[in-house]
């Protein structure tokens, strides 16, 4: 949500610069329509306030409660020095535009079969606290043994109804420990991070956004004139992500000692959980050829392109793979009541 505010936010700012609106009047002008009442507090005001202190819109931007990122005042402090603020606030509108279209993909490809699972298992437990138990009463009247996928029913049936409350509390409590402890500890979040890269599927979807957001991030400050050690610093310190914070880092302080920077990658992501071999080479043909600029160009454009294809191939597979899990699910059950019935003869 925060993207999406920002990005209508500079959209918005862009269009009154290139029309000629000043700086102060063209946020004043996105202000007003927010606000009902013109002396309501608004996130604007700050910054409109210390641009008449004389104070930088980058150094507003940055003491703004908003949260705008590394990037976004790097860039802007470069436009406002430049002469190119209305150029590198377009910039920034359509790197916003890619950030919340790609976000917004993931959790579409992630949100939908997470509804699906969890409205079916909501379905499960009811079927199991009121449906199973009125078969449990015909059953019991047979005076036989059921089958064994019958029992494990109704055994089953009759431990969620019991427990049902207490293991609801039990997993709440269970997500709130472990929320506490990532929110708390950064270790933790750390490893949290590097553990989703290892994870198949997912791992390699957040793999194609990270490499493809780094390298946009670099190939945008190298392009508006910003040097590849800042823009370096720039990218791990608006990175939302452990792993290519800490991989950044690393990079500036080999870049800092004179290596390469293919050199400089290998070295700090020695495993290659995130800058594979392919990547590494063509960083190498960048560099050697005087033509980084436009290689981390072609990264970007080339992961953002493999986020999309593989998520576009992950939304048709988890459509079937949810009617089978739901089918064997809801067969199993089906099977599992009327199994005694249709052997009924036998157990009477």
């Amino acid at each position: 949500m925060r993207i999406a505010k920002q990005q209508i936010f500079t959209t918005q700012l862009v269009t009154l610069l290139e029309a000629g609106v000043p700086l102060v009047p063209a946020l004043q002008m996105i202000r007003e329509p927010l606000t009902n009442k013109k002396d309501m507090p608004h996130w604007l005001d700050p910054i409109i306030e210390g641009l008449h202190q004389g104070q930088s819109f980058s150094s507003c931007l940055r003491k703004s409660k908003e949260n705008f990122d590394a990037f976004y005042c790097g860039l802007v402090e470069i436009g406002e020095f430049s002469g190119q603020l209305n150029h590198l606030l377009l910039k920034i509108s359509q790197d916003l535009k890619k950030s919340e279209m790609i976000q917004g993909q993931l959790k579409k490809a992630l949100t939908y079969p997470l509804c699906v699972l969890f409205i079916s298992f909501c379905l499960l437990i009811a079927m199991l606290i009121w449906v199973i138990p009125s078969f449990e009463q015909v059953f019991a009247g047979f005076n036989a043994s059921l089958p064994p996928l019958t029992d494990f029913l109704l055994k089953l049936s009759r431990f969620v109804k019991e427990y049902f409350f207490l293991g609801v509390l039990i997993f709440i409590a269970v997500f709130a420990f472990i929320f506490f402890l990532w929110w708390r500890f950064i270790p933790i979040q750390k490893q949290v991070d590097r553990f989703f890269l290892r994870v198949p599927v997912i791992g390699n979807l957040i793999h194609h956004a990270l490499l493809a957001r780094w390298a946009t991030t670099i190939f945008i400050l190298q392009e508006s004139g910003t040097p590849l050690l800042k823009s370096i610093r720039i990218s791990a310190r608006c990175s939302n992500h452990w792993f290519v914070h800490d991989v950044s880092v690393e990079v500036y302080r080999l870049l800092t000692q004179g290596q390469a920077v293919h050199e400089s990658v290998f070295l700090a992501d020695s495993k290659q959980l995130l800058f594979k071999r392919e990547t590494l080479q063509l960083l190498k043909v960048g560099e050697d050829s005087g033509g980084l600029v436009k290689m981390l160009q072609y990264l970007a454009i080339f992961h953002e392109r493999q986020l999309t294809e593989q998520l576009d191939v992950l939304m048709e597979m988890i459509e079937p793979a949810l009617v089978v899990i739901m089918g064997l699910m809801v067969g199993g059950m089906v099977v599992a009541l009327y199994l005694p019935l249709f052997k009924l003869g036998e157990i009477a």
